[in-house]
């Protein structure tokens, strides 16, 4: 049996020890030790900072996290927006967000949820609509699964765009009626897209998200113009899914619109990352 226990003085070194000397270790990192133990890694080894954000911080010099921790922070602003007092801060151990507290009183979970998103970083760029496409619905056939597995509606879909550039943007709409249905999250999630972007640059990562959430044991007005039993019909087939991916793994069926790429072996439920919630 192999183990891993990770103590901090925050979430954000505490998910760095969790990834260190692992299996089989106990790693403390306290405001003593923490630049001893953290600030000697890789700065790819920090939480957030990516594949392309590694790239243009070796760029500039920065091999290590320490070398982020002591760059001016005025510096990585410029050059990164928001992203980069965010980056300086956690390199310093400055991250106070709190733990969320348990609930068992809201609605059968273990904890008042607000929001479910996934998001993901491509293993390439993505380069037309199709690309895009792709990713949307493997992001939302995980969002409205977690939806399901949370006993939530939601009543806004939002997505998060950043390109190769690392400009990026945040777009989102309100559903016509409490949802969970992975198709009319999905089809909301790529017509905020196509209103929202040109092409003017190649996309480097994605999300997903899903707010504003009700139990789904609210009444939900019916549509007098016949098209619940389509809604009725898409809730027993994402259903039937579901059972069948608990069973056999979440690649056990795929739509057809995620087969025939590199990218269609992805799994965001599965490898999705809970982010702290105090910067974003």
């Amino acid at each position: 049996m192999y183990f891993s226990y990770r103590v901090s003085f925050n979430k954000i070194f505490a998910k760095f020890g969790s990834d260190y000397k692992k299996p089989n270790a106990i790693t403390v990192i306290d405001c003593h030790n923490y630049q001893r133990i953290v600030w000697e890694q890789e700065v790819g080894d920090l939480l957030y900072v990516g594949r392309s954000t590694k790239k243009k911080l070796m760029k500039y010099g920065i091999y290590t996290i320490g070398q982020l921790a002591q760059t001016s922070l005025d510096f990585l602003v410029l050059q990164f927006g928001k992203m980069g007092a965010v980056l300086w801060r956690f390199a310093n151990g400055l991250d106070d967000s709190p733990v969320k507290r348990f609930d068992q009183n809201y609605n059968g979970n273990e904890r008042l949820i607000k929001s479910i998103g996934n998001s993901i970083t491509t293993p390439r760029d993505l380069k037309n609509r199709e690309d895009v496409k792709l990713i949307v619905y493997m992001l939302t056939e995980s969002v409205a699964m977690r939806l399901r597995e949370s006993g939530c509606f939601c009543q806004t879909v939002a997505i998060h765009v950043r390109n190769k550039e690392l400009k990026s943007f945040t777009r989102q709409t309100k559903t016509e009626k409490p949802t969970d249905l992975t198709n009319e999250i999905a089809e909301l999630a790529m017509r905020l897209f196509d209103q929202s972007y040109d092409f003017s640059s190649d996309i480097r990562s994605l999300g997903v998200r899903a707010a504003d959430l009700l139990p789904d044991t609210v009444p939900i007005q019916l549509d007098v113009f016949g098209h619940e039993e389509e809604r009725v019909r898409l809730a027993r087939l994402d259903d039937t899914v579901d059972g069948l991916r608990k069973r056999f793994g979440n690649l056990s069926v795929r739509r057809a619109v995620t087969l025939g790429d590199s990218m269609s072996g992805l799994d965001p439920k599965k490898d999705h990352i809970i982010h702290p919630i105090g910067y974003f």
